[in-house]
Order: structure tokens, then sequence, then C-alpha cells
């Protein structure tokens, strides 16, 4: 089950799917569920909870899904710069500014801590999309990460959602806000996704195109929003 509608989401509709999605759980395996904050997994066989053997990437009974492996994308952006520059983009991101693109958007009232329920809601076409996902971690660390080329850094803050069942892809993304060691602040999205529906594994290409063009305007975004703070 996926969630579509040609009327603007409602409050009520995107609990709707969040609440399924929640239910049901992650549509990608637990082993993986985390795994944005490193180098992310390739499709190999495992066991599920039960015992059976499965191709990691299971996605809820799309078949053709467990053998196609992980498209990973990295995106990042400079900013700003200056500690202050770095609280005016964790703060963004906190808002879920990135996301507020006029064609895809999440409530900024939504909460950020783990396990949370997350819906974007996306309009592809004329057709609004509601998929569900849930936060699976929130991190402030200077610890070195794959995404940033194994560098250590002054501050990171950075979380990640995983998409639930009733999503049109398996996988997950994380959002980076980096404080460099030569003082430039840096945003970033990381994320490994795979189709995870029919609609999503017929119309890929354009999937991947939305991608790509959802990183780059959340990157001007972020970036306009930035220096806008600066002026005030």
């Amino acid at each position: 089950m996926v969630f579509l509608g040609l009327r603007y989401p409602t409050p009520a509709s995107r609990r709707a799917a969040t609440d399924h999605g929640t239910a049901r759980g992650f549509n990608y395996p637990d082993e993986h569920v985390g795994a944005s904050i490193r180098t992310p997994p390739s499709p190999s066989l495992t066991k599920d909870r039960k015992g059976t053997k499965q191709k990691q990437g299971d996605s809820g009974g799309f078949t053709l899904s467990r053998a196609v492996p992980y498209a990973t994308d990295t995106t990042f952006l400079q900013v700003g710069a200056g500690g202050g520059d770095f609280a005016v983009a964790k703060r963004l991101v906190t808002e879920w500014k990135h996301f507020q693109l006029g064609w895809s958007e999440v409530a900024p009232s939504t909460a950020i801590e783990k396990n949370g329920p997350v819906c974007v809601c996306a309009n592809v076409l004329g057709v609004w999309i509601r998929n569900p996902l849930q936060v699976v971690y929130v991190e402030e660390s200077t610890d070195p990460r794959p995404y940033s080329e194994f560098k250590k850094v002054k501050k990171r803050y950075s979380f990640a959602h995983g998409c639930l069942r009733g999503h049109l892809l398996a996988g997950e993304e994380a959002f980076v806000v980096e404080l460099r060691l030569d003082d430039s602040v840096w945003f970033g999205v990381h994320a490994f996704s795979k189709p995870a529906h029919a609609l999503a594994f017929v119309g890929y290409p354009a999937v991947r195109l939305l991608q790509w063009r959802f990183a780059r305007d959340a990157m001007k975004t972020m970036q306009r929003e930035v220096r806008k703070a600066k002026k005030r």
C-alpha cells in the first residue's frame, strides 16, 4: 500500500501514512537501520527473525527489490562560515527547512527524536505522495565519517530517517551540518535507497531524477536561508 492523492495532504492524512508505517515497521533489514552513519551495506544473503533466508533489502513483499543493490548518494555544499552560521544551519535543519521546497515538504513541527514518525510529502505531476519514515538516530559528533571523506570536524549535527512500509523506496537518508577545521560550514545529504514498490521500480529513472532534484534544491535552500539569517 502506498499513499497517493490529488489533494494537498492534511494532518490527518499524513498521520494515517505514518501510523500505517509505524505499525508495520521498516521496509529494509534491521541490520541496515542506522547504516547511513557509516558506509552503506551491499546486498547479500542473510536470515530474517524467523531464520528464513532472504536477500538483504527485503522491501515488504516486493520481490524484485531484493535483488537490486542500493543506490548511494552523497551531496555537500558550503552554506556559511564560523560558529554562528553553524548554529543557524543546525536550527534550519531541525525546522525541516531543507524540505520546504514547494514541491516537497515535511511539517515543520515534526519532532526530530529517535523513533519519531516523519511524513515526507512530494507533489509529482500533480499527485501528492505521502511517504512514511521514522527517525533512526540523532547525533552530535566530531568523529570522522565516510561521507566526509573520514575527516575530523569541529562540530557535526546529523540525523537520519529510514523508510517504513508504505514508502515507495527502501533505505535511509541522513542530513548533516558540519563545522569543519577551516571554519567552513557545510550542509549535506547522504542516502542509500532502492525501489520498494512496483511504481518506483517501473519509474526508477524518474525517481533518481527526483532524488537529484531534491538534493540540489535542498542545498540551495539551506545556503539561501543561512545568508538571509546573516542579514537580519
